[in-house]
């Protein structure tokens, strides 16, 4: 047995993705959460992040491909030289580049949008079926990596960088070869392409488990929707698992979100499950943090300005609800920025691990960087209008500009910068961050799936999130799985209809208060020009 390096879960057991379907606690029928799964999911969304495949390929699991930007690479064997030689290359493309090959990847993006990174595999299971292995990496060490993040912008209902990205990926479909399992089988190729074809009918030897952290988990939900409504690939067929994901759809982009057999385990400190767009397609899991995974999992700065600064900047990462009250942070936060010398913008950047060659993108002259943050702030405001239908409130978005600029005043630009990333990137992550702590998502799945707490969302033009109770737990068992060729496929899922835009709506949320003494109204330059217009 081959054991996981972050679970020890038997990484060549596949018979806990094969379980039969049995209603959830809303009434449908779906993939039972089992904790084997969870944890092999998550082996696999974190295997991503290095392309750690060599375990995988001595649990047996074979032609493995493997995505990363524009290329493929192909032909893995384990234990071969060749192998290593092409696992060095692909892992050298993942590590982060000079300033040089950051500003040509930059300049590359405009134009071509192929940042996804993808793990490709196949392993035998039961009665001559195939177990087949997607699973998406999540956002990269490149800086332009984040750029399919923040194309926010829905298109066809979907969040504009995420469908990018999965598009990019369903052009590979042909090319992903399966050579050792086409042997096997006696024919003469096997593309991904045909096993998506056979997967379309209620008797196919192959089932697609799709996994992802973070924007891996967003491009799981569309590649998956695009399967099942575009391509006809039955849910019976597919099921998927993802961690920290975003959400991906507007409210009224598809008829029944749940329907989906897919999984989202969330970690309520993480703000990360709360942006994107809307709407998650399938069933969100989310585990109540506490004490116990701050301890075990947020490797905080301990001394005392970074305890109060985190103490003060915590309620305004709470206010981060949803897409639109995250899109308002951020516009907030850049106009603080906005007001900063390119020598502060840099140091700020790397506080929160955007490594951008800032020295070769910018001068110090005011105008270039003020060209940059009015750029953002456009951007913010097309992106809002186009998931929410409606414009920003600028009264509620000033009144948080006030207060970071009363705190940033306070703790100073560095300290609460510093905050605001503690804050959000250590509940974020999947196996640990430099390797100092348990990674929040894999104490989850080890510690904590009893405590997760089901929830689906309902469409609409304003999309309302349905809670039910626990979850109940599968473990997996030989005598259990499902037989698919003779059990009867779920349906379909519906095309998504034609999206109305969404009415303008009285925004009930709660304004943001303000820390300012009474009276006082500062108002960066920036913020005030954009609103005047």
């Amino acid at each position: 047995m081959v054991q996981g390096d972050n679970t020890r879960v038997d990484l060549g057991n596949v018979t806990p993705l094969l379980l039969p379907w049995t209603a959830d606690p809303f009434g449908r029928l779906r993939p039972p959460l089992s904790v084997e799964a969870l944890r092999l999911s998550a082996e696999a969304a974190s295997a991503t992040y290095a392309m750690a495949v060599d375990r995988w390929m001595q649990a047996g699991w074979r032609d493995v491909t493997i995505q990363v930007d524009g290329a493929l690479t192909g032909a893995l064997e384990p234990g071969s030289m060749a192998t290593q030689w092409k696992l060095h290359r692909v892992r050298a493309r993942l590590r982060q580049r000079g300033p040089l090959g950051q500003v040509m990847g930059a300049i590359r993006q405009m134009d071509r949008k192929d940042t996804g990174k993808v793990l490709v595999m196949i392993h035998p299971a039961p009665e001559g079926r195939y177990v087949v292995a997607i699973s998406f990496m999540g956002t990269g060490s490149q800086f332009y990596d984040w750029f399919s993040n923040f194309r926010m912008a829905s298109e066809g209902g979907m969040h504009r960088g995420f469908l990018q990205l999965a598009r990019q990926f369903e052009r590979n479909e042909e090319a992903i070869s399966f050579p050792e399992t086409a042997k096997q089988l006696g024919v003469e190729r096997l593309s991904l392409r045909q096993i998506l074809q056979e997967a379309r009918h209620p008797g196919s030897r192959f089932i697609l488990w799709l996994s992802g952290h973070s924007q891996g988990g967003a491009l799981m939900q569309v590649y998956a929707h695009h399967k099942l409504t575009e391509d006809g690939v039955l849910a019976a067929n597919l099921l998927g698992y993802g961690f920290a994901s975003p959400s991906v759809a507007t409210g009224t982009a598809v008829a029944d979100p749940a329907a989906y057999p897919l999984y989202h385990v969330f970690n309520s400190d993480d703000v990360v499950p709360r942006m994107g767009a809307m709407v998650h397609l399938g069933m969100c899991l989310t585990y109540p943090a506490g004490e116990a995974i701050a301890a075990r999992c947020y490797d905080w700065p301990q001394n005392a300005v970074s305890q109060r600064a985190r103490a003060l900047v915590s309620p305004l990462v709470e206010r981060m609800t949803d897409t639109p009250a995250c899109m308002e942070s951020m516009m907030a936060f850049l106009s603080i920025l906005a007001e900063r010398t390119s020598e502060e913008l840099l140091e700020v950047m790397n506080l929160l691990d955007v490594h951008i060659p800032m020295k070769r993108l910018m001068t110090a002259a005011d105008s270039r960087l003020d060209s940059l943050m009015r750029f953002a702030v456009r951007h913010i405001s097309t992106a809002y209008r186009s998931v929410t239908g409606r414009e920003m409130d600028h009264a509620r978005v000033s009144s948080m500009t006030d207060e970071m600029f009363l705190l940033a005043a306070r703790l100073g630009l560095k300290t609460f910068t510093a905050a605001l990333r503690e804050l959000m990137a250590y509940p974020h992550s999947i196996h640990g961050r430099r390797g100092q702590a348990v990674g929040a998502y894999i104490y989850i799945v080890m510690e904590g799936v009893a405590a997760l707490a089901p929830s689906v969302w309902v469409s609409g033009p304003v999309p309302t999130r349905m809670e039910a109770g626990r979850m109940l737990l599968t473990g997996s068992t030989g005598t259990a799985l499902m037989n698919r060729r003779r059990q009867a496929a779920p349906r379909r899922l519906p095309p998504p209809p034609k999206r109305p835009r969404a009415p303008q709506r009285r925004d009930t949320r709660h304004r943001t208060p303000t820390l300012l003494p009474e009276g006082a109204q500062p108002e960066t330059r920036l913020y005030r020009e954009v609103r005047q217009g």
